[in-house]
């Protein structure tokens, strides 16, 4: 038979919610022999949105079929639609280069939806599906995008920045794959993302060096002076300093809010975690340690008779250093890059967060924004479980069994 003897139809039916109406709208189909090629049901507020893509020989009595859905649907109070369908028809098809849009902010206004929108319309990008992951301290909407032509995720992150300009958001985009909810590998910059202070000009001030060691940092994380010539020039200035004053100093170092629940949370996931720090191997050891992570990279200070030399030992981890430390990673633990997390603030995380699958500028500079797919701007490592697809209902639920199940011996301690 050829297939002009064929025809679809599309059935759509909305209604209140209540259990059984899809067994009952499948009743005629079955009667007068179709077959459901398609099929698609979600609830919004209690109220059904239901679709049928049927298939039917033309000779079948599909003028029975839309009289029982009519005479049923009058019976239920419910609303049916029977269109007829174009065969090979998908409005999506277009559409076919798609990518996830995170957006997050104490409270996305209609204005937010509505520029959001426009930004899209304008550039031909089609919005295919619309989730609410939380609406709680936090609202958090997933987008699905689709376009004609293939945009990168640095191309969609351009065509938001003005949007995010005007409004109080964090936005992450990426590619709309397998990968996405797949992430097993999150590695940290350690100094203004893991840590809350920069190590070493709090040395520095204990070093009464602190406004020059201050002014050369900023300098070198905006990416004005050389990363390696900084950071030497900068230990050179703490020669003399006591281990005694770093051990005393560890014991306060702050930890950025939500880095231990991230850790814990991400541990029961089973993600492998690392630091790649430019700091220093003295603290990132302790650090590794106390929180049980898999792995910590950072500069060796030369050390003689208890004190500092001012010197490094060994290759300095810059930029390209932690960008080749990333790819180590997961290589030895068997990943793709798009399974890996990058986060860091500075330019010496540029590359690193370049290479990620989801490479995430926390609090960072300008320069550092440009060359990560995510953003966020709030003092809160754990909003990156946003990112990774991970709604509100199931972070309140991760933070329960992830501190009664047995593990790290730190995170039912603390």
């Amino acid at each position: 038979m050829s297939e002009e003897d064929f025809c679809q139809l599309h059935i759509h039916i909305s209604s209140i919610d209540r259990p059984g109406i899809l067994a009952e709208a499948l009743e005629p189909v079955v009667q007068f022999n179709l077959d459901v090629l398609d099929i698609k049901q979600f609830v919004f507020n209690g109220l059904l949105n239901l679709s049928l893509l049927l298939g039917a020989k033309k000779t079948d009595s599909i003028a029975e079929l839309k009289r029982a859905l009519d005479d049923w649907a009058g019976e239920s109070g419910i609303t049916v639609q029977v269109l007829p369908w174009e065969i090979g028809r998908r409005p999506e098809a277009p559409y076919k280069h798609r990518s996830v849009v995170t957006l997050l902010g104490p409270n996305l206004s209609s204005k937010v939806f509505l520029d959001l929108t426009q930004t899209f319309a304008r550039r031909d990008i089609n919005i295919l599906r619309i989730e609410q992951l939380d609406y709680s301290d936090h609202h958090v909407i997933e987008v699905i995008i689709g376009s004609r032509e293939e945009h990168s995720t640095v191309d969609i992150l351009n065509a938001l920045v003005q949007f995010k300009e005007s409004f109080p958001v964090d936005i992450a985009v990426q590619e709309d794959t397998l990968f996405r909810r797949n992430k097993r590998l999150i590695v940290f910059d350690a100094d203004m993302t893991f840590l809350q202070c920069e190590v070493i000009d709090e040395l520095g001030k204990m070093a009464g060096v602190g406004e020059r060691m201050e002014a050369i940092t900023r300098s070198a994380m905006n990416g004005e002076l050389d990363f390696n010539l900084a950071l030497r020039e900068r230990v050179r200035l703490l020669a003399g300093l006591s281990i005694d004053k770093l051990e005393e100093f560890y014991d306060r170092i702050p930890i950025t809010p939500g880095a231990e629940d991230l850790v814990r949370i991400l541990q029961y996931l089973g993600y492998r975690i690392g630091i790649v720090s430019g700091g220093f191997q003295f603290f990132i050891d302790r650090i590794k340690d106390k929180y049980q992570l898999d792995y910590g990279i950072a500069n060796h200070l030369a050390i003689e008779d208890g004190k500092l030399t001012g010197e490094i030992e060994g290759e300095v981890i810059d930029a390209r250093a932690k960008e080749q430390a990333l790819v180590s990673l997961a290589r030895q633990e068997g990943f793709t890059l798009n399974q890996v997390v990058a986060v860091g603030d500075g330019a010496n995380d540029i590359h690193m967060l370049a290479r990620a699958g989801l490479g995430i500028a926390f609090n960072a500079k300008p320069i550092v924004q440009q060359h990560a797919n995510a953003g966020i701007s709030v003092s809160n490592l754990e909003l990156i479980l946003y990112f990774l697809g991970i709604s509100g209902k199931e972070l309140k639920e991760l933070r329960k069994v992830s501190q009664t199940t047995p593990g790290p011996s730190w995170s039912n301690s603390s």
